[in-house]
């Protein structure tokens, strides 16, 4: 894992801004971040600018804060391997300064879905679907538990007149649709039944389609990127 005192001040800021715009502060910290916001135009634009981009996850979704466990559990079932704070501002700042702003809108995702408590099956699955020419990446946040998928695009988009279609499929079977992605820089889609069961790996992609979607019934236009998904699925 990236050492916090290797990550440039600029980028140790953009994920200070992050979290006080997601309200993960508490405490001490959190009333430094606001005296930040409120005497530093900079990172106050900061700050605005993360409220911006992440305010369209919240749709039109019942608000939810959650308590401090939820929070502490979500972040533990989120980035397993990195539990102890950083010297410089917690977790999460460490892993959006080494890992970018993708995480923490996984984060925001999951602090506005129904019941924010962390699902006691385990079935809780963040990625990235980055395209090799880096003209596209999206994050994904799908749920097993309640068999769904979240995901925001974060650059890029379909050509004009096309759409962005969702698939997975699980190891050796062909990719099946997950649903369309018209438009809108977020999706919740539920996943079928064939996904929902797939237990082992479950690999996520997103294509640019026509209107109405492939028409073929597998990705038939340019394919942006997959991701794999160990341990998907409660065990059985």
């Amino acid at each position: 894992m990236t050492d916090p005192d290797d990550i440039p001040e600029a980028e140790r800021d953009e994920a200070l801004a992050a979290e006080h715009a997601l309200r993960l502060l508490d405490g001490a910290e959190a009333e430094a971040a606001a005296r930040r916001a409120a005497t530093e135009p900079a990172f106050a634009a900061r700050v605005a600018a993360w409220e911006a981009r992440l305010a369209p996850l919240a749709g039109d979704l019942a608000p939810v804060e959650p308590d401090a466990a939820t929070r502490r559990a979500l972040l533990r079932r989120l980035f397993p391997e990195a539990a102890r704070p950083s010297r410089w501002g917690g977790t999460l700042t460490a892993l959006l300064g080494a890992a970018g702003g993708a995480l923490a809108a996984a984060v925001l995702v999951l602090a506005l879905l129904p019941d924010a408590a962390v699902p006691p099956g385990g079935g809780l699955h963040t990625a990235e679907i980055v395209a090799a020419e880096g003209d596209f990446r999206a994050v994904a946040v799908v749920d097993a538990d309640r068999a769904e998928i979240v995901l925001t695009r974060l650059e890029g988009a379909a050509p004009p007149g096309r759409i962005l279609q969702v698939w997975a499929h699980g190891p050796d079977e062909p990719a099946r649709s997950v649903g369309l992605w018209p438009e809108g820089e977020s999706v919740r889609l539920p996943l079928p039944v064939e996904i929902a069961a797939v237990r082992g790996t479950l690999t996520l992609g997103v294509s640019e389609e026509p209107p109405g979607g492939s028409p073929t019934g597998s990705p038939s236009g340019r394919v942006f990127g997959t991701v794999d998904l160990a341990g998907f699925g409660r065990a059985l």
